[in-house]
């Protein structure tokens, strides 16, 4: 298979390869997002769990949570990715790791009700006051996947 994209940590101590194109991108408003990565939002790129491989390097839990725990590099602490016992076959990696940053545009902005007033958005990406239902928002390719991939889990 020929990789789509690779990343890696700020230190280069852990490298990433991705097997497939991501199932989608949002841009997040949310006080926790704004909180958490010191900026007025936060972007989450979606893809299949069995897409990424870690190709040099150790992944190690960073932040563990009780639904979710983020993992990245021990040494440099960059966030690669956050799995969530919510969603068994996808990771949200964070897309600022990828070396081609083209991969992750903006399909939607969710929770805009707590957006930066300076802060402009596209016209041409849709906005939502609060989270979107991906089964409608995400491409049909992209909920197929995860719907194939739930399938083969069970």
């Amino acid at each position: 298979m020929t990789p789509v994209g690779s990343g890696r940590c700020v230190c280069e101590g852990v490298r990433y390869r991705l097997d497939a194109p991501p199932l989608f991108t949002h841009v997040c408003h949310c006080l926790s997002c704004q909180k958490s990565s010191g900026y007025a939002f936060s972007m989450t790129t979606i893809i299949m769990r069995e897409d990424l491989a870690i190709t040099y390097g150790e992944i190690t839990a960073l932040i563990p949570g009780p639904g979710s725990t983020a993992y990245g590099c021990a040494t440099c602490r960059t966030r690669i990715y956050v799995e969530s016992a919510r969603f068994p076959v996808t990771y949200a990696l964070k897309p600022g790791t990828l070396d081609d940053t083209s991969l992750a545009t903006p399909q939607a902005h969710i929770w805009v009700k707590r957006k930066q007033s300076w802060l402009t958005l596209s016209p041409d990406v849709p906005c939502f006051d609060e989270n979107y239902d991906a089964a409608v928002t995400w491409p049909a390719a992209s909920v197929a996947r995860v719907v194939a991939a739930m399938a083969r889990q069970k």
